[in-house]
Parts: structure tokens; C-alpha cells; sequence
């Protein structure tokens, strides 16, 4: 299982599912409208909350997130 948390404008988005392609999908069927407010995206393993890693900034965070979506992307 993982957790993805999307730092949007205001807010915070958690998501947590078996991979990372099922939180992105999750993100954008819920939250969609909400794409273009991603600031950064936290990715953590429930297995060891030690090990994340963050991909921030607007731009980049957009790209990494839109690369995953489109599956050429993956963890």
C-alpha cells in the first residue's frame, strides 16, 4: 500500500491505494477540477514511512504527475 499526498493551492489531497497508478487515478476521478492547483505530490510505502520522496514545484510536479497518468511513469 502507498500514500500520496497532492499539496494543492489551500489544501492537501491523501490518497492511499495499492500502487501509484491507482492514486493518481483516484486524484483525478475525485478531484480532477483540481489538476492545475498541484504544487507538490508526496509519495510514501506504508512498509517503511522512513522512505518518500517529493516532486515540488508547479511545474515539475505537474509534469511527473501528468507522465504518471499517461502511464510512462511508474514506481
Amino acid at each position: 500500500m502507498i500514500t500520496m499526498t497532492f499539496v494543492l493551492k489551500n489544501r492537501e489531497k491523501i490518497i492511499s491505494n495499492v500502487d501509484m497508478a491507482q492514486c493518481i487515478k483516484t486524484f483525478a476521478d475525485e478531484y480532477g477540477e483540481a489538476e492545475n492547483e498541484i504544487q507538490s505530490v508526496r509519495y510514501e510505502e506504508s512498509d517503511d514511512s522512513s522512505e518518500y520522496f517529493i516532486i515540488s514545484g508547479k511545474k515539475s510536479a505537474k509534469l511527473w504527475y501528468d507522465a504518471i497518468k499517461k502511464g510512462m511513469v511508474g514506481i
